[in-house]
């Protein structure tokens, strides 16, 4: 039966790659995918070991990109301020209210997914590829957060020494180009450059096969679950847009009237045409420049500030994609696997998916990355992530317009504190 299921499976696939020729998006693919998966798993229960393997080799892919890409990421955008007079001055006040729209993201996804204690009642069997690592204390976790070796880090998977790592080179090169030095430097930063353009390349490859790897893995993990896991996983999709919701306009719109003094009713009339395009194209990047013109037209913020936060917004924060979605997902899965979360490890779950963000990509599928990075550092199974993405294809949407949403008004308060913003435009 076995082999019967893995035949049949390979049909699948073919139906799946026949859809791509076809020009059928990604996303229906992904759900196709995913209703492929629950059928076969449903009709041939225990028996789709063979099929699930596909899924195992995808989630090891996955997560060997990780290091790879939070380096290059995290370097670029410390290098992105230019010098280090920006970087203490709009650059950290940049950092810190992105920084602050995700951890407010993440504090979001907590309460809900405890609230409702979020996977509780699953009864959701995960193949796992690698074991489950007990959590460390707060203490110990911290001065782990330190880089002590970095090759052992990087094969280990410790994206946290990683970051840090990152953002100490990426301040030395600031340095070094203060001092004159920038013709010996670039050599380096060209390669940082060129290695990122590859990884994303990389990373999108890989990528292209989830409708794949999600009908392996949900055949395999279907197989083995009772159907009360249909339930969480419906769930979260609701919980997310939720938070969407929540953040995009509760939330932000306090951080607009505490921290700039500005009307949120203002932003949030002037701002829907790009929360459309985040929506739609469910790419932060690709909503960058509607945002910067929208910032500087409408809403009377400089260029500079304009020019430099989004861009920044759609690469680092990001509440949606780096908040309360890692942050949900990780909290179903400590549930799953009966893993009992104290405080401080609450504390330290958003902590991490706060790092993480550093290094975060705004294209489709950033998600899904960050939630593994997540993971990795949290010491949960990846396949749990890909087994979400049915779920994660649904719920892209929601959470990049919360991206551009938190960008934009991130660039309104840096514009406030810096006195580079036309009020008199922005109350129009």
């Amino acid at each position: 039966m076995k082999f019967l299921t893995l035949f049949i499976g390979l049909i699948l696939f073919y139906l799946l790659g026949f859809m791509k020729k076809k020009g059928i998006s990604f996303g229906m693919r992904v759900i196709s995918g995913s209703i492929l998966g629950i059928i076969l798993g449903f009709f041939f229960k225990e028996s789709t070991e063979y099929i699930g393997v596909f899924g195992r080799i995808y989630a090891n892919l996955l997560f060997s990109v990780v290091i790879p890409l939070l380096l290059a990421s995290v370097i670029k955008i410390v290098i992105s301020t230019e010098n280090l007079a920006n970087l203490k001055s709009m650059g950290l006040k940049t950092i810190g209210v992105l920084s602050l729209h995700n951890v407010l993201g993440s504090s979001i996804g907590l309460i809900l997914a405890v609230i409702f204690k979020i996977g509780k009642d699953a009864n959701i069997t995960i193949t796992k590829s690698s074991e489950v690592k007990e959590v460390p204390g707060f203490a110990d976790a911290f001065v782990n957060f330190f880089p002590k070796n970095i090759v052992q880090d990087a094969s280990e998977g410790s994206v946290i020494p990683i970051i840090v790592f990152a953002v100490l080179i990426g301040l030395a090169i600031l340095q070094l180009i203060e001092r004159g030095k920038e013709k010996e430097v670039k050599p380096f930063v060209d390669f940082i450059e060129s290695f990122s353009e590859i990884i994303f390349r990389l990373i999108g490859f890989i990528t292209d096969f989830t409708p794949y790897a999600v009908l392996s893995l949900l055949a395999n993990s279907i197989g083995n679950i009772d159907y009360t896991a249909v339930k969480p996983l419906l769930f979260i999709l609701i919980l997310t847009y939720v938070a969407s919701v929540f953040h995009s306009y509760i939330t932000t719109g306090a951080l607009l009237a505490i921290l700039a003094k500005l009307n949120p009713f203002k932003f949030f009339k002037k701002n829907w045409p790009v929360q459309a395009i985040g929506f739609t194209t469910q790419s932060s990047v690709g909503s960058i420049a509607a945002n910067i013109e929208n910032l500087t037209e409408n809403m009377g913020v400089s260029e500079k500030i304009a020019s430099f936060v989004a861009p920044m917004g759609a690469t680092m924060g990001m509440p949606g994609c780096a908040g309360f979605w890692p942050v949900m997902s990780a909290l179903l899965t400590a549930n799953v696997l009966g893993i009992n979360y104290k405080v401080s490890d609450y504390i330290m779950l958003i902590f991490v998916a706060l790092l993480v963000s550093l290094g975060t990509v705004g294209v489709p599928g950033t998600a899904t990355i960050t939630t593994t990075a997540v993971f990795a550092a949290m010491g949960l199974p990846v396949e749990m992530v890909v087994i979400l993405s049915p779920i994660s294809s649904l719920a892209d949407m929601g959470r990049t317009a919360t991206n551009v949403t938190a960008a934009a008004s991130s660039a309104l308060i840096v514009a406030a504190n810096e006195n580079e913003i036309n009020r008199d435009t922005y109350n129009k």
